[in-house]
């Protein structure tokens, strides 16, 4: 019982791995800088699910992620990353050499 159990759970992590890694590279990477701010906000939204009587709502959230940069020039940039991004990235480091931490 404890094998099937361990690779069902060995797939269900490389799996959550694979989409990790997939959604992170899709994601394009915002122009090099200093980050001079940091924002984060959930993000909510109300789903309906089924028909007739059994219709049910439910609240969709999750949290977006912004850093803001300011190249040599002195513009500021504001992008969206991932949450590795935002939590590597501290306010005052370099973009995108903090992504690597």
């Amino acid at each position: 019982m404890r094998r099937p159990l361990a690779a069902f759970g060995a797939a269900l992590c490389a799996t959550a791995l694979l989409l990790t890694v997939s959604c992170s590279a899709d994601q394009e990477q915002g122009p090099a800088g200093r980050v001079v701010a940091k924002e984060r906000e959930q993000e909510c939204r109300t789903v309906t699910t089924g028909t007739g009587a059994k219709k049910k709502s439910s609240r969709d959230c999750h949290w977006e992620y912004e850093l803001t940069t300011r190249d040599k020039a002195g513009d500021e940039h504001e992008f969206e990353v991932p949450a590795d991004v935002y939590d590597n990235c501290r306010r005052g480091s370099a973009y995108p050499s903090c992504i690597n931490r």
